[in-house]
C-alpha cells in the first residue's frame, strides 16, 4: 500500500492523465484488494475503455462482491462499451458464485454472437458456472466444444461432475486425460477421490491415491489423506481409516480427523469417535459442530449419560452451535 500511495501522488500531480494511467492506478487498488478506492476512482475517471470495466469487474470478483461485478457489467452494457475477454471471464466467474444462471446463459450467447475463441480460460470459467449453476449437461457441451482442454478445464468438470452426483463419469475423466495427454494436478485428485468416496467406490480410490506418487510423482497433501479418509470411512472400514490417520506422514488437521468423526457416526462407532474427539480436542480444534456430531454419535448408541456429559461440557467451555442458513432463490440470484 505504501507504494500504492506513491504512485496515487505522482498520478494526481500529472499533467497528462489519459484512460491508459487512470486504469493502471485503478489496477494498483484492485491488486491492493481495495475495491472501495478503486471503485472512487473508476467513477471519477473521464473516459472508460474495456480494460477499465474488466479491472473494476475482477477487482469486485476478487473480493467476493460478486453482485457489485455483475452491476457493473450491466452497466459496462448500458454504456456501449463491448467486453473484452477478461471482463467476461470475471463476469461469468460472479454468475457462477451468485447462481444467476440466466444471466450466464445470456454472457454464453454472447461470445458466441461475438465468435470470440473458446480458450482455455473461457472455456474453463464457462463450465465452472454451468457446473456450479446445476446445469452439468451445459458444462459437458462446453467442454466438448473446446478446440483444446488443459487440466484446468478436465478438473472444473471433474468437480462439477463429483457435486452432482456423477462420480463414475468424473473418474472415467481421469483416464480420459491420460489419453489425451494431460497431466491431473493436485486439486484433480482431490476432486477424484472425493467422487469415489460418493459413490463407494474404494478399490478405485485406493488405486487413484496410490498413483498420486508412484505414476504422477505427486506428493499426497493433507488434502489427500482427508479425501482417503473419507473414502474409507464412509465405506464402513473405520479400522483401515483411523490406520491412514495414524500413518500419514504429517500431522492430521481438521478435516481428516472431521472425516473420521463423521465416518464414526454413521456407522455407530462411538469409542473411536471419542477417541477422534479426544485428538480434536488435544488440537484446539475442538468446535461446537465436533462437540454437536459426538453427542448425536452417542446418541444413536443410547448412551445418554455420555449425551449428557458431552452437553454440559459444551456449557462449561461456553461452546455455542452456529445456526444454520438456507439459500433461496430470488429472481436469478440466489441468497441466503
Amino acid at each position: 500500500m505504501v507504494l500504492m500511495r506513491c504512485a496515487r501522488m505522482l498520478f494526481d500531480v500529472s499533467l497528462n492523465r489519459d484512460v491508459v494511467t487512470w486504469t493502471a492506478v485503478l489496477n494498483g487498488y484492485v491488486k491492493c484488494g481495495d475495491v472501495g478506492s478503486a471503485k472512487k476512482l473508476f467513477d471519477e475517471m473521464p473516459e472508460r475503455n474495456a480494460v477499465s470495466w474488466s479491472v473494476m469487474i475482477n477487482g469486485y470478483v476478487k473480493v467476493g462482491c460478486f453482485k457489485e461485478a455483475l452491476e457493473i457489467f450491466n452497466e459496462m452494457q448500458r454504456s456501449g462499451v463491448r467486453p473484452n475477454h477478461a471482463g467476461i471471464v470475471g463476469a461469468l466467474s460472479a454468475c457462477g458464485s451468485l447462481g444467476a444462471l440466466d444471466q450466464g446463459k445470456w454472457i454464453h450467447a454472447y461470445v458466441d454472437r461475438s465468435k470470440m475463441e473458446l480458450d482455455t480460460v473461457l472455456g474453463t470459467t464457462l463450465i465452472d458456472m454451468y457446473a456450479k449453476c446445476g446445469s452439468v449437461e451445459a458444462a459437458c457441451r462446453v467442454f466438448e466444444d473446446m478446440s483444446r482442454r488443459d487440466v484446468y478445464a478436465f478438473t472444473s468438470l471433474i468437480s462439477g461432475l463429483s457435486n452432482h452426483g456423477d462420480s463414475v463419469m468424473a473418474v472415467e475423466l481421469l483416464k480420459r486425460m491420460g489419453d489425451e495427454g494431460i497431466k491431473p494436478n493436485e486439486v484433480t485428485f482431490i476432486c477424484i477421490l472425493s467422487a469415489c468416496a460418493r459413490v463407494g467406490l474404494v478399490d478405485e480410490g485406493l488405486r487413484v491415491f496410490e498413483s498420486m506418487n508412484d505414476v504422477y510423482g505427486i506428493k499426497p497433501e493433507v488434502e489427500h489423506y482427508g479425501c482417503l479418509v473419507d473414502l474409507l470411512g464412509r465405506a464402513g472400514l473405520l479400522e483401515q481409516a483411523k490406520d491412514v490417520v495414524r500413518d500419514m506422514p504429517m500431522e492430521p488437521d481438521i478435516y481428516v480427523l472431521g472425516a473420521l468423526l463423521n465416518a464414526c457416526r454413521v456407522h455407530g462407532d462411538a469409542d473411536l469417535g471419542n477417541e477422534m474427539v479426544e485428538g480434536l480436542v488435544s488440537r484446539s480444534l475442538d468446535h461446537s459442530g465436533v462437540h454437536v456430531l459426538l453427542s448425536n454419535i452417542y446418541a444413536s448408541a443410547n448412551q445418554w449419560d455420555r449425551v449428557e456429559r458431552v452437553r454440559k461440557g459444551m456449557v462449561e467451555k461456553d461452546v455455542k452451535k452456529v445456526p444454520g442458513c438456507s439459500l433461496i432463490k430470488e429472481g436469478n440470484v440466489e441468497k441466503e
